[in-house]
């Protein structure tokens, strides 16, 4: 991007938008999502009226599968809806503002489902090390085991935190 484009993006995006927007992004960071995302979503909970991806995608400067992707993936999670408008062929977007429901979303979409793809491939690992031609004992097949386990039981943790996480969520 060009210095005068960075200015020109400044100058459309007001200054507290863009610290919500790097709230965002830097929260998005600690969960892997990607930076679009966390944008998008920003620009969504920033708007008071519901915003078109086209409108997003002018307003952020990136690509429009850019934004199609972080809305597909927002509404997935239940963070983003679409509000339709009479006589307008396009779709306009709003955020979900209750962030308890978004990381409900983010637990149900997200972790749930990694959490029992890690049982899948922790099964698959266990038995891959015990079909290993090493002896029983050597140092490979020890270190392999012992890699598994503790994987095992850190996979476990979350599994039991997701029913206290959910209780937190729903306190009132």
């Amino acid at each position: 991007m060009k210095p005068e484009n960075t200015v020109l993006c400044k100058a459309a995006i007001p200054e507290w938008e863009l610290a919500v927007l790097d709230v965002f992004v830097r929260a998005a960071a600690l969960f892997g999502f990607r930076k679009s995302v966390a944008m998008v979503y920003g620009t969504l909970y920033c708007s008071r009226e519901p915003i078109s991806a086209q409108e997003i995608q002018d307003k952020l400067k990136i690509s429009r599968g850019s934004v199609v992707e972080a809305l597909l993936f927002l509404r997935r999670l239940g963070a983003a809806r679409v509000h339709l408008k009479i006589g307008e062929r396009r779709d306009y977007f709003t955020a979900e503002t209750d962030l308890k429901k978004f990381a409900q979303g983010f637990l149900k979409e997200i972790l749930e489902p990694a959490l029992e793809k890690a049982d899948i491939r922790l099964a698959q690992a266990e038995e891959a090390a015990g079909a290993q031609t090493l002896p029983a004992e050597s140092v490979d097949a020890a270190f392999a085991r012992s890699r598994i386990a503790e994987l095992t039981l850190w996979k476990s943790r979350f599994t039991e935190a997701l029913p206290l996480l959910n209780e937190l969520l729903n306190a009132k």
